[in-house]
């Protein structure tokens, strides 16, 4: 199981609420842009994390690639490939280097969506949640093979109710 965060707004304090709930469990936790802190910061020990488009550290990557699971998780923020409007540009980009999750933040907004054999996933905000889950929020992930399943949880660590999916990846 692996945990996805994003946009957290210089909310340092819900980065380490998850990461202490996780760091011994998760085989891996990411942040999705957006946090507004430094790199430098020792809160991102134990957390891979990409550059966002109101994060002034240049020493952020643009995005991840590493292998989670068996599966090759891809990482980025979003806005440079205008996700707000759609997923086809990051699609593009996430099928060149192979993924299979692709995971991104900047909409602020659940999403879930598998197109061709790459599942795409947002995990919401974790300070400030737009569309209409109004609710602070995160992802886990469980991979069992060709299954996974996508569990949404509140910042309780509750799962919220309508935002757990499984997908068969073949």
């Amino acid at each position: 199981m692996f945990v996805v965060m994003s946009d957290s707004h210089y909310d340092r304090e819900v980065i380490a609420a998850i990461k202490d709930k996780y760091l011994s469990t998760a085989t891996a936790i990411f942040h999705c842009g957006d946090s507004e802190l430094l790199s430098s910061d020792k809160i991102w020990s134990g957390i891979q994390v990409v550059a966002g488009n109101c994060d002034d550290d240049t020493r952020f990557p643009d995005f991840l690639l590493q292998e989670v699971e068996g599966k090759r998780v891809l990482l980025t923020h979003g806005h440079q490939f205008n996700v707000g409007f759609g997923l086809d540009r990051y699609s593009y980009f996430a099928e060149e280097k192979e993924a299979d999750i692709a995971l991104f933040g900047h909409i602020h907004r659940p999403v879930v969506e598998k197109i061709n054999h790459t599942l795409y996933l947002n995990p919401g905000s974790v300070a400030q949640p737009r569309g209409d889950y109004q609710i602070k929020m995160y992802a886990c992930v469980e991979i069992n093979e060709d299954l996974i399943t996508v569990s949404y949880k509140d910042l309780n660590h509750q799962s919220i109710d309508g935002l757990q999916f499984e997908l068969l990846m073949r």
